[in-house]
């Protein structure tokens, strides 16, 4: 069973990362991405943050329009049609029977002067709508760079391993073929070789299986990046900076204290706190009296259908002659509307308390991250420093365990257990290794500092 899932890993992993057709269009022209490169190819491609850019871009439209409510607007209309019946007729002076159509064109404006602050509230609404959107895709955006950082260091940590892996298996060969020849020369028993040959194929599996998880962190983060065909796909492995030996005391109320400033989330409640007030003003407007300036011209044609004693005027005459030209104010008092703008006003109450709630879960749900991130690098931070000494006891006894199996003073039993100890020592140190720089990346992102490898 553990022989056929190997061989379909290895089909996988060739089939994934090493198939690479010269005329594949969208094979990727450079084989390795950095993380910078990664986080930057997301934010152009990845379809939730395209989404919320619709909705910025809908905002800046709303913004838009708001602005253009305070300009007059204009209006032309032509309406026309038939009349059937007595028609009363100027020449004759009189009424008779017969038929007539007539065509009446009008142009009107209409300028608003006051509309309890509807519009000027409406456009600082907008501004805040439009705010807290951009801000909704900061917050996308940070939590996508916060994930691929993640498995970025998660494949570095899969190659390290592998590294490991595959130098312990060297190690284990080496041992296989001295224990062979002194197998040959009587000097050892055949067990003993067969004790090595069977660590060898312990070590041989554990770096297929390391190969394997490599193959894997690699395809997921292609699949974070949206990438259909990740041909070839692989990180730059930068140089990673010197461990600290002491951990840096920054005490989560200060990094709160900064990142209260700085987080988008948090600027995106804010802002629809704000825009949420701007609405209560609006509907508050709508008890107060509206004024507005209308002007418009009209004019109107009509002529019998059957005009036996032609007495139908000139088309172009009878509008001049119709012309009509107007200009008047509106002035609308509220009085009683069956109470409906005092439901809306206490509707949009209800609305910014609510806006101010979800503004104080952001902020705990915000010193709870913190905290969290504050407890998971302080633990991170020890747990490398005990992997470290882990490392350094072990090796010690591996040398000295080594040292006594090549002059045959220690079975080959003894001396698999101390290389195991001491692998897994190499291990847990490297997962601690980056667990902490991922940890201490988090801090940082939290104290406003760019997500850099």
């Amino acid at each position: 069973m553990n022989k056929m899932k190997i061989l379909i890993s290895i089909i996988i992993t060739f089939t994934l990362f090493g198939y690479c057709p010269a005329q594949d269009s969208l094979a990727i022209n450079s084989n390795t991405w950095s993380l910078q490169r990664c986080i930057e190819h997301s934010f152009e491609n990845n379809l939730t943050v395209k989404r919320q850019m619709l909705n910025v871009d809908v905002q800046k439209n709303e913004l838009k329009q708001n602005k253009l409510n305070r300009l007059p607007d204009l209006n032309a209309r032509l309406s026309g049609g038939y009349n059937f019946g007595l028609t009363w007729i100027q020449q004759e002076g009189q009424n008779i029977d017969a038929n007539n159509s007539y065509v009446s064109p009008s142009l009107s404006s209409n300028i608003p002067i006051y509309q309890g602050l509807a519009i000027n509230n409406s456009i600082k609404k907008s501004e805040y709508d439009l705010l807290s959107a951009t801000e909704t895709t900061n917050k996308i955006k940070n939590d996508i760079s916060l994930q691929i950082t993640a498995q970025f260091l998660q494949i570095i940590l899969n190659k390290e391993l592998l590294n490991v892996a595959e130098k312990q298996y060297e190690t284990t060969e080496l041992q296989v073929e001295r224990t062979n020849n002194l197998v040959k020369a009587g000097s050892v028993a055949k067990g003993n070789l067969l004790e090595i040959k069977s660590q060898a194929a312990k070590e041989a599996l554990v770096v297929t299986q390391q190969k394997n998880e490599l193959t894997i962190s690699l395809l997921t983060l292609a699949q974070l990046l949206d990438i259909e065909r990740p041909i070839n796909f692989d990180i730059t492995t930068p140089d990673m900076p010197e461990m600290a030996t002491e951990f840096a005391e920054q005490l989560p109320n200060i990094i709160y204290d900064r990142a209260v400033e700085n987080m988008p989330e948090i600027k995106s409640a804010e802002y629809s706190v704000t825009s949420t007030e701007y609405d209560l003003k609006i509907t508050k407007g709508a008890l107060q009296p509206t004024l507005g300036v209308g002007m418009g011209m009209d004019s109107r044609a009509s002529w019998l259908l059957d005009d036996p004693n032609n007495v139908n005027r000139d088309f172009l005459d009878q509008l001049e002659s119709s012309r009509n030209i107007y200009i008047g104010a509106q002035l609308n008092i509220p009085i009683f509307g069956r109470l409906q703008t005092r439901t809306n006003i206490s509707n949009a109450e209800i609305r910014v308390m609510d806006a101010k709630y979800q503004l104080q879960i952001q902020k705990l749900t915000l010193i709870k991250e913190i905290q969290q991130a504050y407890v998971d690098a302080l633990a991170s931070y020890n747990k490398y420093l005990s992997s470290l000494e882990a490392v350094e006891s072990f090796k010690e006894s591996f040398k000295y365990t080594e040292q006594r199996f090549n002059v045959g003073m220690v079975n080959s039993v003894d001396y698999n257990v101390a290389k195991t100890d001491y692998t897994r020592a190499q291990s847990n140190l490297l997962q601690s290794k980056y667990e902490y720089v991922l940890r201490t990346k988090i801090l940082d992102f939290y104290n406003g500092i760019p997500i850099e490898l």
